[in-house]
């Protein structure tokens, strides 16, 4: 890996290489390195090849999704967006798909240490993102989920002796009653679209001097506002903490009014974990690829998102509540 940081620093400016490269924790789809130069600090990502093999858009959605980032920043949101070189934010070394990034000293907070204040930052920053004008000349294409079929895996899985396959199995019942709930809901949304993040959750904020700054965006396209909000007030709130979720929303609210049937669209909130666990499972099967990592991987992250998706859903009356609560108060929507 070594011989490509230096190419990639003499390519791209980036100065001499000083220490060597050390993989810090990032997400679970792309490694994350940090690298120290004669020029600066830089956080690299290398995209994982086997997302870009799948699907031919990959790299264009990134640069768009970058181009998000930029316009953030350009409204007031603190962002750690790629650096741009060549017109272009993805970059080639040696056959490996990369983003370039500043580094951000600071801390990512854990759930217990996210306070009121840090709940009433980042509703602002999302409400303030939520509002931001779409511009008509980006190449983007809405989303739009197709049903998945989890019926499909429990029938490959049922015989699967695995802790993951079993855990699967064991709630395949619930998941699809779940589900179908949540799905319908997604197909009810209205057609409200703004610029969404679509993975804000506390992994995804560098705080310094009690600033969030956000990041990871490639995922952010153009969508439905709800969405993204209901999962970042879910993920920030530990789960529907009641004084965390009534903090969270009441400043989002105080910027920015969703127009949707809250009781409907609460259930989509939980669509993109939906969808997060269907890529787990196509992972653990081996149909994304055959490496003995990712397949891990995605046996790993089964588990957790099965939990996840029945505790969201087992709080939708709680999450009602408070949001009532807080429109109560709220003179905007008198």
């Amino acid at each position: 890996m070594k011989k490509i940081f230096n190419k990639m620093c003499e390519e791209f400016k980036l100065g001499n290489l000083e220490k060597s490269p050390i993989i810090i924790n990032g997400g679970i789809t792309n490694k994350v390195y940090k690298i120290v130069t004669s020029e600066g600090i830089y956080a690299i990502k290398i995209i994982n090849k086997n997302k870009i093999n799948e699907d031919k858009t990959y790299l264009q959605r990134i640069e768009n999704s970058e181009k998000i980032a930029d316009i953030a920043s350009e409204n007031g949101i603190n962002t750690i967006g790629a650096i741009k070189v060549n017109n272009k934010f993805v970059q080639i070394v040696e056959d490996n798909y990369i983003l370039i990034y500043n580094w951000c000293d600071g801390e990512i907070l854990l759930t217990k240490q996210i306070t009121s204040d840090n709940l009433e930052a980042v509703a602002n920053s999302l409400a303030k993102l939520h509002i931001i004008e779409t511009k008509n000349n980006m190449n983007y294409k809405t989303i739009k989920y197709k049903k998945i079929d989890y019926k499909k895996y429990y029938t490959i899985l049922k015989d699967n002796k695995e802790e993951w396959a079993e855990f699967f199995c064991k709630n395949y019942d619930k998941l699809n009653e779940i589900y179908n709930k949540v799905y319908l809901s997604y197909k009810n949304l209205n057609d409200n679209k703004s610029y969404v993040h679509r993975d804000l959750n506390r992994k995804n904020i560098i705080w310094r001097n009690n600033i969030p700054y956000i990041i990871d965006w490639e995922t952010s396209t153009i969508d439905n506002p709800t969405i993204d909000f209901f999962n970042t007030a879910w993920f920030m709130s530990a789960d529907v903490n009641e004084e965390k979720y009534y903090t969270f929303i009441k400043e989002y609210l105080s910027i920015n009014k969703l127009e949707e049937d809250i009781n409907n669209a609460v259930y989509a909130g939980i669509i993109y974990e939906c969808n997060w666990l269907e890529f787990s499972l196509k992972r653990a099967l081996e149909i994304h690829s055959n490496d003995i990592t990712e397949i891990n991987l995605g046996k790993e992250s089964i588990k957790p998102s099965i939990i996840e998706i029945i505790n969201y859903y087992n709080k939708i009356p709680l999450m009602i509540n408070i949001f009532e609560k807080v429109k109560k108060e709220n003179k905007e929507y008198e």
